[in-house]
């Protein structure tokens, strides 16, 4: 067996007894610390405060050295060991400034679940060099406003309810079978996100993901109004329908394979429609669906949409978001579509039909292209208000960007939204790193930057979201050469 002192690691290593203590204390606040990722201990216990705890007892029984093993312990060991030990040792080498480490830690914990929140921002602060943790996007979040948890909601496959995306806005609110009168509307976990809004340390959302952070579109705070109450008294103007997973085919982006719920549990969720949701959408402006699946690949989500035209609305107020395979023209007049839809989102991820192939199983080119044109005609002739092609960036498909506005403009969209790939928990980190070009880890990253600084990435016709930093970094770099 290999000696402590043979495989070099300081924690193993150390005459003092307190050292592996501290790796197996630190070891055991894990599940501590990924209930309070969701606030699963109250609306004011949180990760980051969680963290910030650990790490003053950390300074009260523990010397530098000590800290400086830690470190390099997780470095070490950074694929074996629990969340809570990755983001410590993470914050612990931003406190030292041992930059590197800390990126090193943190990307090893966003590869497993990019939905966290404290590593993502430790990868920030270590990029700007910012020890205390704030970063320029911090400073900037504290003059600007976001009206989106007081004005949507999203439905979600587990029966949660959150403010926006969950990619987003990673904390629900709360289930949709809420007993009221609070429900999970003015849940205390809704009011929390709401306090953290008006406050202007948006500690719930994330800064990569969330497009009006990453693409700084958020408006300015305003200044002689009073703010909105923590407790809405309308309910929610626009409300995004995200649970139900089904879908005519396998994206490996977000599944690894075919998702179709039975007609049972679709009768389910149509009572559950029936019950909890269509009160909320009879009063909403505007009805997104879907950000789970697929519109049309779903039973229970034609179903909805069915019940929506069934009555004639005074606006267009149904946002479709859909892999546009079955959104032709007999589903277009089957559904009622017309005069019911304000704006169509495509997700295609490829501009070239092998890739398509790859990255969309099970879907065919030739009939996106031709349902494409369909739509591109609606919206020529203003039947729709917006039509949106939308793109994961990943290894497999970067180098088409630019061909991928091209063949937006010439289905006759409106423009196009590029977005970063997501680890929804469906892979395993080391797959998803492969996968994962926008990572500065990646072997092609460079080849990326460069892709990005195409002129055509240049127009308001294109939403980078949370591209915009690398857009960003990719310009400046060519105007260094």
């Amino acid at each position: 067996m290999q000696s402590a002192h043979q495989d070099g690691d300081p924690l193993r290593t150390g005459q003092d007894d307190r050292q592996p203590a501290m790796l197996e204390w630190l070891a055991e606040q894990d599940k501590t610390y990924l209930r309070r990722r969701r606030l699963g201990d109250g609306p004011e216990k949180n990760a980051i405060d969680f963290v910030r705890e650990l790490l003053k007892e950390l300074d009260a029984g523990h010397s530098d050295a000590d800290k400086k093993a830690l470190v390099a312990h997780a470095v070490k060991n950074r694929t074996e060991i629990p969340a809570v030990l990755l983001v410590v040792a993470g914050w612990v080498s931003l406190r030292l400034k041992r930059w590197s480490d800390t990126k090193m830690l943190a990307r090893e914990l966003v590869g497993r679940d990019h939905h966290d929140l404290l590593a993502q921002r430790l990868i920030d602060a270590a990029e700007e060099k910012s020890a205390d943790l704030e970063t320029e996007t911090d400073r900037w979040l504290k003059t600007r406003m976001c009206n989106a948890p007081f004005r949507e909601m999203e439905s979600r496959t587990t029966g949660q309810v959150h403010f926006c995306c969950s990619a987003w806005q990673p904390v629900p609110i709360g289930r949709l079978d809420a007993p009221k009168p609070d429900g999970f509307w003015n849940s205390e976990r809704a009011r929390e996100i709401r306090r953290s809004v008006l406050d202007g340390d948006f500690t719930h959302c994330s800064r990569w993901h969330c497009p009006s952070i990453a693409g700084r579109r958020l408006p300015e705070r305003a200044t002689g109004t009073p703010a909105p109450a923590l407790r809405a008294e309308k309910g929610p103007q626009r409300v995004i329908l995200s649970h139900d997973r089904s879908c005519n085919i396998s994206c490996p982006s977000c599944r690894t394979g075919l998702i179709s719920l039975p007609h049972k549990e679709t009768t389910k969720l149509n009572d559950i429609f029936e019950e909890h949701l269509l009160p909320i959408v009879r009063n909403a402006r505007h009805i997104k669906v879907t950000g789970s699946g697929d519109p049309f690949g779903s039973r229970h989500f034609r179903h909805i949409l069915q019940r929506l035209t069934r009555t004639k609305s005074p606006t267009r107020r149904i946002q479709l978001h859909t892999n546009g395979l079955l959104l032709n023209e007999r589903a277009w007049t089957d559904l009622n579509l017309r005069d019911n839809v304000s704006s169509v989102w495509i997700s295609i991820d490829a501009a070239e039909p092998e890739t398509y192939s790859v990255l969309r199983r099970g879907g065919d080119f030739d009939t996106l292209v031709k349902n494409l044109r369909f739509l591109g005609d609606l919206n020529t002739r203003g039947e729709i208000d917006t039509l949106r092609l939308d793109f994961v960036v990943q290894q497999a498909n970067y180098l088409q960007m630019p061909a991928f506005v091209d063949l937006a403009r010439e289905v006759g969209a409106d423009g196009v939204y590029f977005l970063r790939l997501r680890n929804w928990g469906h892979v395993a980190a080391e797959v998803f790193r492969n996968q994962d070009v926008c990572s500065p880890d990646h072997a092609e990253h460079d080849r990326l930057l460069n892709v990005l600084s195409d002129d055509r990435f240049v127009s308001d016709a294109v939403e980078l979201g949370s591209m915009s930093r690398l857009v960003s970094q990719a310009r400046q770099s060519v105007g260094r050469r």
